[in-house]
């Protein structure tokens, strides 16, 4: 009997799965830093074979949330707060970049889009997860608006260090009330009148005092 097409279907492959669940599993505090991942126990647990794991072991190794010395260990990769931090800079500035370069040809719909989510920033109050959250995606729709793909390739290297940002530290003063709301102000006037150096200039101040105010928690 003739079957349907399941060319829209999207593939995953395993290497790719293992990846993502591991990842995730680092990002939210199930793997703990410094602990071991031995390949039985990963095997065990994700139901996939040996050879694709340690293909999803070494991207995760080359984006530096493992750590890995051959025929001695494995292991997630310990928190580094200079790294945290390092990352949070590179990614306030590939946000900045985009917005200074892409704003001016941003579609009404895409401007609009944008001012809505940073208002869902300034709601965070307290809550650091979801602010990490929120950021990432301004972050994420902002490069993918202009459409850089070098600028993404980027983006997608330093974000997961980002992400850790959310259980592993205190942003002495991040979630200040007034002063998140004066950023999301300025740079929401900025973005409606399509003054992109303004835009950037403000996201540039906010991360600097962010990353400035970065502690262990």
């Amino acid at each position: 009997m003739p079957m349907p097409s399941t060319d829209h279907v999207p593939r995953i492959s395993l290497s790719d799965e293992a990846y993502a669940r591991i990842e995730t599993a680092i990002l939210d505090g199930a793997l703990a830093p410094t602990e071991r991942l031995r390949d039985q126990d990963l095997v065990d647990w994700l139901g996939i074979s040996r050879t694709p794991i340690r293909h999803a072991l070494d991207r995760l190794a080359e984006h530096g949330l493992v750590e890995m010395q051959r025929n001695r260990y494995t292991r997630v990769a310990p928190f580094d707060i200079a790294g945290v931090r390092g990352a949070l800079e590179v990614a306030g500035d590939l946000w900045s970049g985009a917005v200074r370069r892409g704003l001016p040809l941003w579609h009404g719909d895409d401007v609009d889009s944008l001012i809505e989510s940073f208002g869902l920033m300034e709601a965070t109050e307290d809550d650091l997860p979801t602010f990490v959250r929120i950021f990432e995606h301004l972050v994420t729709a902002c490069v993918r608006l202009e459409g850089n793909p070098a600028r993404l390739r980027a983006l997608a290297n330093v974000i997961p260090h980002v992400h850790r940002l959310a259980r592993m530290v205190t942003v002495a003063g991040t979630m200040d009330s007034d002063r998140l709301r004066r950023f999301v102000d300025d740079v929401n006037a900025a973005i409606r009148e399509r003054d992109a150096p303004a835009a950037a200039d403000h996201i540039d101040h906010y991360i600097a005092r962010l990353a400035a105010a970065m502690s262990t928690s």
